[in-house]
């Protein structure tokens, strides 16, 4: 039922209660008329007097309402009239009054220790502002800035992505970010090479061309070597590490490397063999299972897999391979 109908049902009572006064009934019979026609009228008045009130003001409703109600029923005309100007009023100042929109907020006590604003920005952050176009040029160049101080796989893909870049600025910098990573890796590589040249001991040598093949791997792992030069590159990285391992004995992260590099040309029995030989000479579980879990997930050998995964819980909680673990680390997904 209506605002509008209500009020009128309530003026039409107490327009009845105010005939039942001069009605030709005897005076008992007009009391009683009065009162009940009275009250209903006080009821629906106080009614809707509640209902267009703010809410802050009539938190406890049961006695506000009684309280309009005796206030409409003991005092007839001045009582009633009164709450009609109230719900007047009340109408009229919340239809006026527009919810103010919220610019800012101030942060509740709780979240002030962490609202220090971060020195430098995630790859998410550093994604999301150098694709969008539209930013000042000034923030753009920020986000590439602070995401080429971490290094890394990713960063350098971020890297390769801003050289294809339209504006001028960003491009250079990001060509010249990406020079400078690949130079320190390039001298190094230069400096062993010349060194194993000159020594002639097989433990130095072992050493270097422990060296070499790691900085081999790290061009073609942190994707800083071009598609072109991919293959020699890798190829470069086994031959040293192969020497390495010739020259100095088992060494598990050499192990570790070339079934890498095996698993990365899709030989996956070679590389099972070396990941498998790096384990039983002392390398971490850590290291070792997620790389026979990917062997595993090659041959769709998912019951592998998840022994694999379950074998070392601290996976669930190391970045990247977290949630790979959680997802296979338990049977829930067989049922």
């Amino acid at each position: 039922m209506s605002w509008g109908l209500l009020l009128v049902f309530a003026l039409l009572s107490q327009t009845a209660a105010v005939w039942a006064l001069f009605s030709p009934y005897p005076q008992a019979m007009q009391l009683g008329l009065f009162v009940v026609a009275h009250l209903v009228a006080s009821l629906l008045l106080s009614a809707l007097l509640l209902m267009v009130m703010p809410h802050r003001f009539a938190r406890r409703r049961t006695w506000v309402l009684l309280l309009f109600v005796s206030v409409a029923f003991f005092i007839p005309v001045l009582g009633g009239l009164g709450l009609i100007v109230d719900m007047v009023y009340f109408r009229m100042t919340r239809k006026a009054i527009k919810r103010p929109e919220f610019h800012s907020l101030k942060i509740p006590p709780f979240l002030e220790e962490g609202s220090h604003i971060a020195q430098g920005m995630g790859e998410g952050g550093a994604w999301s502002r150098l694709r969008t176009v539209d930013l000042p040029r000034p923030q753009r160049l920020k986000a590439l800035l602070a995401v080429s101080t971490t290094g890394g796989r990713k960063v350098n893909r971020l890297l390769r992505l801003a050289t294809g870049d339209t504006d001028d600025e960003i491009r250079l910098l990001a060509f010249n970010l990406f020079d400078r990573q690949e130079k320190v890796v390039t001298q190094a590589i230069s400096q062993n090479l010349g060194e194993l040249k000159k020594v002639r001991g097989s433990a130095q040598r072992a050493e270097l061309c422990r060296s070499l093949a790691l900085s081999y791997w790290e061009m073609v792992y942190n994707d800083l070597a071009q598609a072109e030069l991919q293959n020699f590159f890798v190829e470069q990285s086994l031959n040293y590490a192969s020497q390495a391992c010739e020259l100095g004995g088992d060494d598990p992260a050499m192990a570790l490397l070339i079934g890498r590099i095996h698993l990365l040309r899709g030989q996956t029995d070679q590389a099972e063999a070396m990941i498998l030989k790096a384990q039983s000479l002392g390398a971490l579980p850590a290291r070792v299972l997620p790389y026979l879990a990917e062997i595993a997930y090659t041959r769709r050998d998912f019951k592998a897999l998840t022994d694999y995964l379950q074998q070392e819980t601290s996976l669930k909680h190391k970045p990247g391979i977290g949630p790979v673990a959680q997802f296979w680390g338990v049977a829930s997904w067989q049922k």
